[in-house]
């Protein structure tokens, strides 16, 4: 198997969710199925600005994912940055925890199918950036 496949993953999984923040950032019906706060709903400038600066930070990290698997040249604090994404969509990810703790009853509170998949998603991207920066580190901390 490839090693940078996983990074190359990683980088789809990022822009994907970068197509569907940019849908969710002009819809504001698909804003308050994704429980958009009200002032946002209320203000759709405020609505496109913030939706499509989330867009362009997973573009960014798209973008790195492709740098590590060396499909375009390497760009600035590359392992750092690497790292840090990988952290925050494993974090991000594992509110699935959570979510099985409402499911089992151990906590009150409502269970949104919109929110377990975003969970889950977050989660194969943080194990795709994890596994592709482990897999890729000693190649990524070599400039060709």
């Amino acid at each position: 198997m490839n090693k940078t496949l996983w990074l190359k993953i990683a980088a789809g999984i990022s822009f994907f969710m970068a197509v569907i923040q940019s849908y969710i950032s002009l819809s504001p019906a698909a804003a308050a199925y994704f429980q958009a706060p009200p002032s946002l709903l209320e203000n759709r400038l405020s609505l496109f600005l913030y939706g499509e600066g989330a867009a362009l930070v997973l573009v960014v990290f798209g973008l790195y994912a492709l740098s590590g698997a060396k499909v375009i040249r390497h760009l600035p604090l590359l392992c750092f940055v690497l790292i840090v994404v990988s952290s925050i969509f494993l974090m991000r990810g594992l509110f699935i925890i959570i979510t099985v703790l409402k499911i089992a009853g151990v906590l009150q509170g409502e269970v949104l199918t919109q929110g377990v998949v975003s969970h889950f998603v977050f989660l194969a991207a943080g194990i795709a950036f994890t596994l592709g920066t482990i897999l890729n580190w000693k190649k990524m901390r070599i400039r060709n």
